[in-house]
């Protein structure tokens, strides 16, 4: 029960600092002189409305894992008072999150790609091009949420399996939880143990989405890189302001494969051994419902005039509302490579 009342509450302080976060960064978005930028801005505007979105459903949910005979659920106690099916529907958003999260990563490392080494197929990023980038990432993150709902819903035999630990472990019965898992192992009539290949084809689904977008990610992200060493035709300011987006990129590729990547690896792994982890499942969820209060925080300190507009209206010299640009020397720069 401890470990339950704290990852509920842990649940409003993320939410809480996911919020903030997120809506300063819009607030920034929206209020400062960013033309700059380019089409780059409505990436971030994706990143932060989707932030805010994984916040809601993630507080909404508050779901936990729990580990135990080469199982893993991912419950939630269905705080809505939702019919059976709609409460698995909705508790299988987590996942569609998840997915839209990497998806729209890639997308951002495409962007920086075609803004660096291929500046003349930039109209990628123009409408009405840009339908590409949104049925990507829609159709990722539907592939996560009905592969959740028809291949990791809730079964007898999992019932069964975790009712005494279920009550053990957080004092919940049956009816008072609903969840999402997979068993990885099933023993048919004759008792011996086989493999469960709709679970098996969850797990290599997530798998193969997983592996296509950080396949884009590593292409995309060491060409930019290796690009950005050699410039020469550029100014100093653009280039500038090209290292420090591709920083936050990086950044905000290392968090998300810390804060939900690695957690959810180490909870879908574990049961292909059988190894339960105790209390220390609790820190998977602790660890995956901090991602979206920390990512936005990686843009404004990356972006000199975000942090520069932050700390000039902590020291009351300017509203962080202000439309007037800084001249800050590196930063009011056009996003859009200059052609060589």
């Amino acid at each position: 029960m401890m470990l339950l009342d704290f990852q509920q509450t842990y649940a409003h302080v993320t939410f809480g600092l996911s919020i903030f976060s997120n809506s300063l960064l819009l607030s920034l978005l929206i209020f400062r002189r960013d033309k700059n930028l380019g089409s780059y801005k409505y990436l971030m505007f994706a990143f932060s409305f989707l932030g805010l979105f994984f916040s809601i459903v993630d507080f909404s949910n508050k779901p936990m894992v729990h580990i135990y005979g080469g199982a893993y659920l991912v419950f939630s106690l269905n705080s809505f008072g939702l019919p059976h099916f709609l409460a698995n529907w909705f508790n299988a958003l987590n996942c569609s999150c998840y997915g839209m999260t990497i998806s729209l990563l890639a997308v951002h490392f495409i962007y920086r790609y075609l803004a660096v080494c291929r500046p003349n197929q930039m109209n990628w990023f123009m409408w009405p091009h840009t339908i590409v980038w949104f049925i990507f990432c829609s159709e990722i993150s539907f592939e996560w949420w009905i592969t959740a709902v028809l291949y990791a819903g809730e079964t007898r035999v999992i019932d069964e399996l975790v009712k005494d630990s279920m009550k053990t472990n957080y004092n919940l019965t049956k009816g008072e939880f609903i969840y999402a898992a997979s068993l990885y192992y099933r023993t048919n009539e004759k008792g011996e143990k086989t493999i469960s290949w709709p679970d098996v084809l969850f797990a290599v689904n997530i798998v193969k989405l997983i592996t296509i977008c950080m396949t884009i990610v590593l292409f995309c992200g060491i060409a930019t890189f290796r690009k950005l060493r050699t410039l020469r035709h550029t100014s100093k300011r653009t280039t500038t302001l090209q290292q420090q987006l591709f920083k936050a990129l990086v950044t905000q590729t290392v968090i998300p494969v810390l804060t939900m990547f690695l957690p959810a690896a180490v909870m879908m792994i574990s049961p292909l051994f059988e190894v339960t982890l105790g209390s220390y499942e609790g820190l998977i969820m602790t660890v995956i419902t901090t991602y979206p209060c920390v990512d936005p925080m990686v843009v404004i300190f990356f972006v000199r005039d975000f942090r520069h507009a932050i700390w000039q209206t902590i020291r009351c010299k300017r509203c962080l509302y202000s439309r007037e640009t800084y001249s800050l020397r590196g930063t009011a720069v056009s996003f859009i490579t200059e052609p060589n």
